[in-house]
């Protein structure tokens, strides 16, 4: 196994975390893979002793600022999601509606520059 850099590890870490954020603000992952592994697929790249690494050049101080506003939503929130496959459990849980907006929102942050190299360190 071939061994990367902090640097392209953190591009391809980050365009991780855009796609759980699009797992939480797209309703079609929560009938493919359910509430749960949405969630613990946030917990694989994000915890309270990731986030420094998580820094400048490869996370702008907006995404940081993301990152740290939705976990802190889920920690918050965590405990009041349904284990569901179906939309309609969803429907009436007001924490997971949170949850989507606040993924969306987050998103379009990321967005602003898209996926990053996983290959190539950017510069």
């Amino acid at each position: 196994m071939t061994e990367i850099s902090d640097t392209l590890l953190k591009q391809r870490l980050r365009n991780r975390i855009i796609e759980v954020l699009d797992m939480f603000s797209d309703q079609t992952s929560v009938e493919s893979i359910g509430t749960d592994e949405i969630i613990n697929s946030w917990y694989d790249y994000m915890d309270e002793e990731r986030v420094d690494f998580y820094n400048e050049p490869i996370f702008t101080k907006k995404e940081i600022n993301a990152l740290k506003r939705f976990h802190n939503l889920l920690e918050s929130l965590y405990k009041n999601m349904p284990t569901t496959w179906t939309l309609q459990d969803l429907n009436i849980n007001e924490s997971w509606s949170k949850l989507v907006i606040s993924a969306t929102e987050e998103l379009q942050i990321f967005m602003e520059r898209g996926l990053l190299d996983e290959d190539n360190e950017i510069t």
